[in-house]
């Protein structure tokens, strides 16, 4: 389900906002949306990022050049189709304001009668995201859903025909009324009927799942799957072909030559703060601790600690992994504080740079001192020559195949031998 949908041009200013309950979610996690894809884009490539979770919700986005069009969704939601969803509406956005998004400052009134266009181009979609998250889902353009889905609403009327969908061969589902259970026996039944070498184009079949009183009629699409209805026992089979009809001969007249095929979201892994990453204050520290006390007042008391916990290891440098440990919570809810701070300007997440002196007679006395591990002393060896502030640690872990956690746990252990900068040095390579 989406949430709310906003226009967010690059740099942060929001010209445009559409809510399904009138809340605005989304202001408050705009600037945690800008810093994560500035920690990200670098990292992987900005194009490449698309989901960012934060607890029970998640952020999906398309990019239009300098436009980011973001939907706040369910975090069961698929962002396959929502992404396909943003694409209309980026596209339908561009195109009607054009002239004003030439502007540097275009006056945000203008775009407000687009609330009714982002609803239409919902309701087209109507139902989809739902299917996607149990199914294999074939999505066809919005125009062509719309119509399917209005001609099965239509044919639906009629007291014998009780619901319906389409599935292709392989078994992705195209448009469905079906009740869980009955869309789930469908499914079954695909594999055999389209396998079968009877010619038969339409097949009646009881179904332990469905009431005495009603069956299954399948019908045959060439080239394309099968019709799935349940209709109310009592007529002739081709008194139900008649009356399905509309349905089946829309279905022929629409090409499927521009369907996406989507596999259930659980395959697709969100994008959260990289763990590695540092949390900073982005404002002098007693100013972070007064003001979060706002923040953390209507949070649970378990989140509401850990939040406390975070403010207070802001000034060691730690990073989200060693944030996460600590508080005892689980990392969506690590993300949804930080999400939170993040929003209220308080903290900023940054990249790490580990910088060491030369080593020499005083770096030897100094692991002499702290009773160096050889199996840590190994990892140093290792790392030291990428120890310049020039290189973060996900940088290094790339480099010498070392696991980022290992190289942080013994850069610690070394404590003020290793300075932690937060701006990339430009220095020689050792």
């Amino acid at each position: 389900m989406v949430k709310e949908i906003i226009v967010l041009r690059e740099g942060g200013i929001l010209i445009f906002h559409y809510s399904v309950l009138g809340t605005k979610k989304l202001d408050e996690l705009v600037a945690a949306f800008l810093s994560a894809v500035g920690s990200f884009a670098e990292e992987v490539g900005q194009d490449q990022i698309r989901v960012m979770s934060f607890s029970s919700n998640k952020l999906v986005w398309e990019r239009k050049g300098d436009l980011y069009f973001i939907a706040l969704v369910a975090e069961e939601d698929s962002g396959e189709i929502h992404r396909v969803i943003l694409k209309d509406i980026a596209e339908q956005f561009v195109s009607l304001f054009y002239s004003e998004l030439l502007k540097d400052l275009p006056n945000s009134r203008v775009f407000r009668p687009f609330a009714d266009i982002v609803e239409s181009i919902l309701q087209k979609f109507d139902g989809v995201p739902g299917l996607a998250r149990r199914y294999r889902t074939a999505l066809l353009p919005a125009d062509d859903i719309r119509s399917l889905k209005a001609t099965l609403s239509e044919i639906e009327l009629n007291r014998d025909i009780l619901r319906g969908g389409m599935i292709t061969w392989d078994g992705y589902v195209v448009v469905s009324n079906l009740r869980a259970y009955e869309l789930e026996a469908v499914l079954d039944l695909t594999p055999p009927f389209a396998s079968s070498e009877s010619p038969e184009i339409v097949k009646m079949v009881e179904h332990s799942c469905l009431d005495p009183s009603s069956s299954f009629m399948l019908i045959r699409v060439r080239n394309k799957g099968v019709c799935a209805f349940v209709v109310a026992l009592g007529l002739s089979e081709k008194t139900y072909v008649e009356l399905v009809s509309p349905f089946v001969t829309r279905l022929q007249m629409t090409s499927f030559f521009d369907i996406k095929r989507f596999d259930p979201e659980r395959m697709e892994r969100p994008i959260a703060f990289y763990e590695y990453d540092a949390v900073v204050p982005a404002l002098p520290l007693d100013d972070v601790k007064r003001d979060s006390v706002i923040v953390f007042a209507n949070m649970p008391d378990e989140m509401r600690k850990a939040g406390h916990y975070i403010i207070n290891s802001l000034s060691d440098n730690r990073t989200i992994s060693e944030v996460q440990e600590n508080s005892g919570l689980e990392r969506e809810q690590t993300n949804e504080i930080l999400a939170q701070l993040i929003a209220k300007g308080l903290v900023r997440i940054t990249k790490i740079f580990p910088s060491m002196d030369e080593r020499d007679d005083r770096f030897s006395a100094y692991l002499e001192v702290i009773g160096i591990k050889k199996r840590d002393f190994d990892v140093v060896d290792v790392v030291w020559r990428h120890c310049t502030g020039s290189r973060s640690i996900r940088e290094i872990s790339e480099r010498t195949q070392i696991p980022a956690s290992r190289i942080l746990e013994v850069l610690r252990a070394l404590g003020g031998y290793v300075t932690w900068e937060k701006e990339r040095i430009i220095s020689h390579v050792r």
